[in-house]
């Protein structure tokens, strides 16, 4: 076992250092995708034995220097915590070797993202609060010194009956995940405004974006233009990614699948949007295509002349 272990280690710091020889660091100084998807980093960034992938919500920020994503540790010795959140950063001309994040490890945290701005991010987490039970949504700000210690972001936007996968548009709206009453089924998509360090005027985002097959790991793109999210609907037994387009405010299009390239047998979740817009990474869920992805955003584009114009 340890000498498994090991092997994984020095292939991993092998795999870190290769990157770090390319002069564009960004992404790992890998040649970006088109519409057609690849693996990303050959399908995980941190691995353990028996080859199974338990990274996913990959989040880079603006800089393209430090990027963030969930790990899935818990077993059935230890369930909890269930996740937690790793980092890298370059430095030095190298990406580090991905540690736990400061914040993280204690507590069952999940689902990590940065504002537009990168001088927030935003995460879910199990940690106790007395008006609440389960994942609810907090926030770090970034300081000289690293992150601050995580900050709840309240009760408008958080209940009791859990909060996750928090995104934030470059127009001070965070989109979420919830499982409040009141919406079109056991887990919908709501908007809250972002002013002075609150969070309110929360709104569910409609029948056209949410629907009674439940709705979760929703990310909006900066400009609030699209909304990718993940759902079951009638023809699919997994878990797929859609987009729907907002055409005003909270108006939106019928969400409609990515195709059969992104949602495979495998099943596909976890989407992100690079910081540039280009580029969506995602997971793929299960059996032997089980790992990270990427495609280029023009797959969106495409979607939208069809569905739009």
């Amino acid at each position: 076992m340890k000498q498994i272990q090991l092997t994984i280690l020095f292939a991993l710091i092998c795999c870190l250092s290769a990157f770090s020889q390319n002069d564009n660091h960004l992404y790992f100084g890998q040649t970006p995708p088109g519409i057609n998807v690849e693996k990303f980093n050959g399908g995980s960034f941190f691995e353990e034995e028996n080859n199974r992938k338990r990274s996913f919500n990959l989040a880079f920020s603006p800089s393209g220097d430090e990027m963030f994503f969930s790990y899935y540790k818990g077993t059935k010795e230890m369930p909890h915590p269930e996740y937690e959140i790793k980092t890298s950063s370059y430095i030095n001309g190298e990406w580090t070797y991905p540690e736990t994040a400061s914040f993280s490890g204690i507590y069952s945290d999940v689902d990590i993202t940065y504002s537009p701005d990168g001088k927030y991010i935003f995460f879910a987490s199990d940690r106790p609060q007395p008006h609440s039970i389960g994942l609810d949504i907090y926030y770090s700000v970034k300081t000289d010194d690293g992150w601050s210690e995580p900050i709840y972001a309240g009760t408008d936007i958080n209940t009791n009956e859990g909060e996750v996968y928090p995104s934030v548009s470059s127009k001070n709206h965070v989109f979420f995940r919830s499982s409040r009453t009141g919406g079109y089924s056991e887990s919908d998509l709501y908007k809250a405004d972002w002013k002075h360090g609150n969070f309110i005027n929360v709104q569910n985002l409609g029948p056209n974006v949410n629907s009674p097959y439940g709705q979760s790991n929703a990310v909006i793109s900066a400009d609030e233009s699209y909304i990718l999210l993940c759902t079951k609907r009638p023809d699919s037994e997994k878990w797929q990614i859609f987009v729907s387009f907002q055409l005003d405010e909270n108006n939106w299009t019928s969400a409609v699948s990515l195709g059969p390239q992104v949602n495979t047998q495998a099943g596909a979740s976890a989407p992100t949007i690079t910081p540039d817009g280009n580029y969506i990474i995602f997971s793929k869920r299960r059996g032997p295509d089980r790992g990270l992805y990427w495609v280029s955003t023009e797959l969106i584009e495409k979607i939208r002349e069809t569905k739009i114009h």
